[in-house]
């Protein structure tokens, strides 16, 4: 065209002048505007095989193509036609024929001409289409990352980001993606170095389009054949491309199984890279390409496997190190936590546990005096390592005051106490406040049962009530009082009831409860159908628990069921007697409790607990008030119980050579197994527990 001339193009408004650099920054501003015009239009340039295969080709192959370098079989974006267009005088003419019912279809024709030398068209026009198809291709490889950074690791699971980099990584940039992942890894583990030797590693991902399978199962123990890129890539580090796998028949014949997968899937080319954080390894990531991308992969690609399988490696070791840090915590829970059920008399007990990704779970089944147990269970919100230290020490502070035969209401305002005290040492802690963690807080349900009066009684501190089953499988809640959360200063309500031999008491946590209350409602509901079978006992229902109400739906806080069956201790078992507050009582009372053991087969027992309910009898007598009542419990052990009205608190003393008294408490200790005192409404009962012989 003549210096100075004036064209204008009246379909797309460019006009181009002062020459041949006028022409081009014209048609550079026109490529620019139809990139931001016509979006949808771009998205299929960027996944069209035509406009692909132009990459690397000089303009003037370019404009002169015909229809078999162009792929005759695949559309073209209007976009490149636009700016072919505003180039040189081509024609279009339509390279596949679409069915009647798709006739609005735009993109159904190819661009042709004749090359540059004959037409006499202006070279900047010819490289202007060249650059516009590197920035398409430039474009793409950010937008594939901007979608790397934003789906890879959405989540602390090394499995699920192993297969967001298949699913990103297909088809945009492959038609195969394979990770491979070190066996350490899923268990937490730190990485290794150089890998020179052929470590177990398992498939943790794999994509593949028109349904084509790996040539390892997902989950699958993965195999490397030495050598091959594979290998080569774990021993130094450095991915590796292969461009063309024609010629790369050698180490295929070392890898039978992923030679097959090639041969099927027709792969022509390949990328592998490691997975490496700070020089140590992994894993493995693997790029196929076959007919859909018919050009090899180039260095341009593997930069950008490269920067794919890095952002990947740091999310899987994000996901290493939560697992790492999540089963330490987990060991440490369930160090924690009670093993096996105790034998009682009072119930019989069985335990399911499940621990989620945030906060503790603690549950425990006390034995207290005079065959009564106590039942406990609760939780502590929280990262899981302060969570785990926090519910530990509850579970102490629980035990030690389970042991003073506290009620449930008393037993936790002292709880209370204990929760404060650990409020303030995390509020003064500076790791915490570094960290920002959330104000102390957990929840709680105590209570306690009596095989011989059958009566239980409850208290709880922002804790769900306990689930009763009567012997008939009619399930309802215990209706116990939710008192505040643990921490809160305030006072408990105590519910008690009379439970029947053979009711079953289910006392759940769900760590998820107060943030999603509908899927614990839901999960509640299911509980209630499990529990309601009268005729299974604890641990089959928390086998069934386990299966159906939280196995593949788990709480995302984790889960703990304990499950208690109560009994009722036979009458000939218990022997009760009220004496007068006199001397001559201390005697009928020795008297009454020789005749009962020897009732019992225990005659072997009668010094020692002659002399016990002699000493406890005297100090009736001497410093309480209120008649003597005795009374002897049978089990796998023999209880020694004397109560009276008075209020006053014995203590062990450790009496001197020339001391008068002061040793009847000792001699007690001394002689029995355990010892104690509990307050009632009316007084106090000191008892003491003699072993009996395994028979």
């Amino acid at each position: 065209m003549p210096r100075g001339q004036r064209h204008d193009h009246a379909d797309t408004g460019i006009t181009a002048s002062n020459g041949a650099e006028g022409f081009e920054k014209a048609l550079f501003e026109q490529a620019r505007a139809g990139l931001e015009v016509y979006d949808t239009d771009l998205r299929v340039l960027r996944a069209n095989p035509a406009v692909l295969a132009m990459r690397g080709l000089p303009a003037s192959r370019v404009i002169g193509a015909g229809l078999p370098d162009l792929d005759p079989h695949l559309p073209l974006s209007p976009i490149i036609r636009e700016v072919m267009a505003g180039a040189c005088p081509v024609f279009d003419r339509p390279v596949s024929t679409y069915p009647p019912a798709d006739p609005g279809n735009r993109h159904d024709y190819a661009v042709t001409g004749y090359p540059l030398q004959e037409r006499g068209r202006p070279i900047g026009a010819a490289s202007m289409i060249h650059d516009v198809t590197d920035q398409v291709r430039r474009q793409e490889e950010l937008d594939l990352l901007s979608v790397a950074r934003a789906r890879i690791g959405s989540s602390l699971d090394a499995v699920r980001t192993a297969q967001e980099l298949t699913e990103i990584a297909v088809p945009s940039f492959a038609d195969a993606t394979a990770v491979d992942l070190l066996e350490s890894v899923f268990a937490g583990d730190a990485p290794v170095g150089p890998v020179t030797d052929q470590p177990p590693m398992r498939r943790a991902g794999f994509k593949a389009r028109e349904g084509q399978y790996g040539a390892y199962p997902i989950g699958g123990t993965s195999h490397f054949a030495v050598p091959t890129p594979y290998t080569q890539a774990l021993a130094d580090l450095r991915p590796r491309l292969v461009e063309s796998v024609v010629s790369a028949r050698q180490w295929l014949a070392n890898d039978r199984l992923r030679a097959e997968f090639i041969r099927r899937a027709g792969v022509h080319s390949l990328i592998v890279t490691p997975l490496t954080v700070h020089g140590l390894v992994l894993g493995l990531a693997s790029f196929y390409r076959a007919g859909s991308h018919p050009e090899p992969f180039d260095e341009e690609d593997l930069s950008m496997a490269t920067q794919l399988a890095a952002r990947t490696a740091l999310c899987v070791d994000n996901a290493r190190r939560f697992t790492r840090e999540h089963t330490v915590a987990t060991t440490l829970q369930r160090s924690l936590l009670p093993r096996t059920a105790p034998l009682a008399a009072a119930v019989e007990s069985s335990h399911c546990y499940m621990p989620g990704r945030y906060g503790a779970h603690w549950f425990d089944v006390l034995r207290l005096s005079s065959c009564r147990i106590g039942l406990v269970i609760g939780f502590v919100p929280g990262e899981d390592l302060p969570a785990s230290v926090v519910m530990g020490r509850l579970r102490t502070a629980v035990s030690t005051l389970a042991a003073m035969d506290l009620p449930p209401d008393e037993l936790l305002v002292h709880l209370d106490d204990v929760a404060q005290q650990l409020a303030r040492e995390q509020d003064s802690d500076p790791l915490a406040l570094q960290h920002a963690r959330p104000p102390f807080t957990a929840s709680c349900v105590y209570l306690t049962y009596d095989p011989i009066s059958r009566r239980c009684a409850a208290a709880s501190a922002g804790h769900e009530s306990p689930l009763v089953t009567s012997p008939q499988g009619v399930v309802s809640g215990l209706d116990v009082p939710r008192g505040a959360p643990l921490g809160r200063g305030v006072p408990y309500e105590l519910h008690t009831t009379e439970l029947s031999a053979g009711s079953l008491l289910s006392l759940f946590s769900d760590g998820s409860a107060d943030r999603y209350p509908a899927e614990a409602d839901e999960r509640a509901n299911q509980l209630r159908e499990v529990v309601a079978d009268a005729s299974a006992d604890p641990t089959e229902i928390c086998d069934t628990a386990a299966c159906k109400v939280l196995r593949g739906r788990a709480p995302e806080d984790g889960a703990a069921l304990l499950v208690a069956r109560t009994r009722c201790l036979a009458p000939d078992h218990v022997a009760t007697w009220t004496f007068p507050p006199e001397p001559v009582s201390v005697r009928e009372a020795r008297r009454a409790t020789r005749d009962r053991l020897a009732q019992w087969g225990l005659e072997d027992h009668v010094f020692v607990t002659d002399l016990v309910v002699s000493e406890l009898a005297t100090n009736v007598v001497r410093h309480a008030e209120g008649a003597i009542r005795l009374r002897l419990i049978l089990d796998r052990t023999l209880t020694v119980e004397v109560s009276d009205d008075a209020d006053t608190a014995p203590h062990l003393r450790h009496a001197r050579l020339q001391d008068e008294g002061g040793r009847g408490l000792f001699l007690v200790a001394s002689m029995t197994r355990h010892w104690g005192t509990r307050y009632e409404d009316g007084g106090k009962t000191i008892w003491a527990e003699q072993s009996l012989p395994a028979a």
